[in-house]
């Protein structure tokens, strides 16, 4: 495997010269590593219209209470989820899928989103840490990496097929303090969601249901490798390391690709991090460059409000049919309000430009505007309605009348039982 100076690597975000942050990702990883809490916070949907409920609640807690014992008993948090939706495009696509969605693409379906177990445990002293995350359903299918390298996904290979992922599978190390130079310095290795983006996976971590352009389409969803977080003060981080490319388990060319991060906790209300991967990750070609550069801000002036801002910008070598560059890059900001400790919206407006068609196979500007509302039924169910609308520069959506320009409207809702 021929690597490249580490240099490269460090020229990505001197070139950037912009800081972002990954507020959704950081708080899955520390919900990884958290200790269980003390004590429970009160349960915010009793005492409400809905008190005859109360019964599911007093069997939700007997089971939150197991939870914990088996986690005090272990250090294991046991986690689950389940995801089922239904949504509608006005288009009403023959092949029933919602043209350039990546997660929710399903129109008018019975598919079953996502089911999800998790097991993780910290590291605690010179005992490894682990993550374990397996995924059912179609969310499972449409994230699923090429596991022998082929350069594809193939429809012959059984697995590589089925609606069943591992998404995480990985070791984790922390220095303790006994090692006082290297104390705090985190060690991981294995198969791990990205650092980019600032959505995840998991629709109950993210505060629009559908996913944006900018997560489908220009960041990747997982890796292989291993990555070190060196935290230089309190406030400020630094992660990188190297991974066999976009969505792969074994790699589909000689060179690995270089990830990183640059996380700054700037104040309780605003934080910032730089993400950023190079590589080369067309198969069996190991010269021609793919570079991402990714900036997300998270801005909490109040405790019930909050912004979430993201850029990102791409560019790969030798990519288009005619062997010349190509580049993508949008921006996308929500704004989520808590109405109440039960209900919530967010409102998100993005735009997403492939200037090439190396993204999308048309070379075109996209916008949409998306409105989720949630609404927690318990702790642990919760309901989601949504309505979103997309806009293309050209007629890409499937089931369209052919204009110069293309639309889609989508409305759709989705309940989601979660044990966190």
């Amino acid at each position: 495997m021929r690597l490249r100076p580490s240099t490269c690597f460090a020229l990505v975000f001197v070139s950037a010269g912009f800081l972002g942050a990954t507020p959704v990702r950081a708080e899955e990883g520390a919900a990884e590593a958290a200790p269980a809490a003390e004590e429970a916070p009160s349960d915010p949907t009793r005492g409400g219209w809905d008190s005859f409920l109360d019964p599911l609640r007093d069997l939700e807690d007997r089971v939150t209470d197991g939870q914990k014992a088996v986690e005090d008993a272990t250090k294991i948090h046991v986690g689950a989820g389940v995801v089922k939706s239904w949504q509608y495009v006005d288009n009403n696509p023959e092949s029933g899928i919602i043209t350039l969605h990546s997660l929710d693409p399903d129109h008018d379906s019975p598919n079953f989103d996502l089911g999800q177990l998790s097991l993780m445990r910290p590291s605690e002293g010179f005992v490894p840490g682990f993550g374990i995350k397996l995924d059912a359903g179609r969310v499972a299918k449409r994230i699923k990496a090429d596991w022998d390298g082929s350069g594809a996904v193939e429809v012959g290979d059984d697995f590589e097929k089925n609606d069943f992922e591992i998404q995480d599978l990985y070791l984790t190390w922390t220095v303790p303090d006994e090692i006082a130079p290297l104390k705090g310095i985190t060690f991981k290795g294995g198969k791990f969601v990205t650092l980019l983006g600032a959505e995840v996976i998991e629709p109950w971590l993210n505060y629009n249901f559908s996913r944006s352009f900018l997560f489908g389409l220009a960041i990747p969803f997982t890796h292989t490798g291993g990555l070190i977080t060196v935290p230089i003060t309190e406030s400020l981080s630094v992660t990188g390391g190297m991974v066999v490319g976009w969505d792969n388990v074994d790699d589909n060319n000689a060179a690995p690709s270089e990830m990183g991060n640059v996380t700054w906790i700037v104040n309780d209300m605003v934080t910032l991090s730089l993400n950023g991967i190079i590589g080369p990750e067309q198969t069996a070609e190991d010269d021609n460059l793919r570079k991402v550069g990714d900036l997300v801000a998270t801005i909490k002036p109040t405790d019930r409000l909050t912004f979430l801002l993201n850029y990102d910008y791409g560019h790969e070598e030798n990519v288009t049919a005619g062997g010349a560059n190509g580049h993508w890059q949008g921006f996308s900001g929500v704004a989520n309000y808590a109405w109440t400790d039960r209900f919530s919206t967010a409102l998100r407006a993005e735009w997403f430009e492939d200037a090439d068609g190396v993204r999308t196979g048309v070379e075109q500007r996209l916008w949409e505007t998306t409105l989720t509302a949630k609404y927690l039924i318990t702790q642990h169910l919760s309901v989601q309605g949504e309505y979103r609308h997309d806009d293309s520069n050209h007629s890409v959506f499937e089931g369209q009348t052919a204009t110069a320009k293309g639309d889609q409207d989508i409305v759709g809702f989705n309940f989601t039982y979660l044990w966190n």
